[in-house]
């Protein structure tokens, strides 16, 4: 499995349960945020292409949906999804190669 795939397989679960969470809690705003990092990740072909995601919609400066008003288990599926892509991150920025 390359890296690419890899970064996929631990992130998209992640994302999808997120948006199920979100659906759920009628928060369609936030949910069709989170499906369009989905969309990113699906469509990533290159490292900067993860690397911009990570910057620019999962980072702290991202224009992130307003997770203030997530309900307590949408918070708790989003930092799962924030604490994997920054272990995902961090191993691209260690050795280049995702774990």
């Amino acid at each position: 499995m390359n890296a690419i795939s890899n970064v996929r397989s631990q992130l998209l679960p992640l994302v999808d349960a997120l948006v199920l969470q979100l659906e759920t809690d009628r928060d369609p705003g936030s949910a069709a945020w989170f499906r369009h990092v989905a969309a990113a990740l699906e469509a990533a072909r290159e490292e900067e292409d993860l690397l911009l995601i990570f910057l620019e919609q999962l980072g702290p400066t991202g224009p992130m949906a307003d997770a203030a008003q997530f309900s307590a288990l949408a918070r708790l599926r989003l930092d799962q999804l924030l604490a994997q892509a920054e272990a995902v991150a961090f191993a691209f920025s260690a050795d280049g190669d995702p774990h």
